[in-house]
């Protein structure tokens, strides 16, 4: 399951990183989808994922003879906080509402869990802790690196060919609840939608 996991967020970050790059079909769709199914990889089989059980051995109770009731519980709620993390980045990455701060709520909430990897390894220098802590990193370091990123550079960066575009969205930005903004983006957008 390692393998499906890595595999899953590096195809999401270079079809993020190609959607800054050009327009191809079905970016958005590709993204969401992949994102999602890393989301559900985290929140059902955290218990397995995080303590490197392989899929194929998930339900055997045998895979767990080893591994504490705590390590488990542990290992549940890591993958819970960690599920809301994909989801936030693609909010941040698409302009969703809210983005920002799920991204936020997610990043807080992991850095109790870091906290206790990191005592945990100190104190016991596990192997499960030290790749733990590894995995936590990487991701934190993802989200923290989406966290920072201004919504308009992401749009620029989307959007270069349209700077009509990108300068009404950016306006809309300043005050969302204004109609008439909204109207003039909806233009710009079909516009824009229709020479491409």
């Amino acid at each position: 399951m390692k393998q499906t996991e890595i595999s899953i967020g590096l195809a999401i970050l270079l079809l993020m990183v190609l959607r800054l790059c050009f327009t191809y079909p079905y970016a958005a769709l590709l993204i969401t989808l992949l994102t999602l199914l890393l989301s559900i990889l985290y929140f059902v089989f955290s218990f397995g994922l995080l303590n490197q059980i392989r899929f194929r051995n998930l339900f055997k109770k045998e895979s767990y003879k080893d591994i504490s009731i705590l390590r488990l519980i542990g290992a549940i709620g890591t993958g819970l906080i960690l599920s809301i993390l994909p989801i936030s980045i693609l909010f941040k990455f698409q302009g969703w509402p809210y983005g920002n701060i799920i991204l936020l709520i997610g990043l807080v909430s992991l850095l109790p869990i870091i906290a206790i990897v990191i005592f945990k390894f100190f104190t016991h220098k596990n192997r499960f802790y030290k790749t733990l802590l590894i995995h936590l990193s990487i991701i934190s370091a993802v989200g923290i690196l989406f966290f920072f990123i201004k919504p308009e550079t992401l749009l620029e960066l989307k959007f270069r060919d349209s700077p009509e575009y990108v300068e009404a969205v950016k306006n809309e930005m300043k005050d969302p609840e204004n109609l008439e903004l909204q109207e003039i983006t909806d233009k710009v957008r079909l516009k824009m939608e229709s020479t491409e």
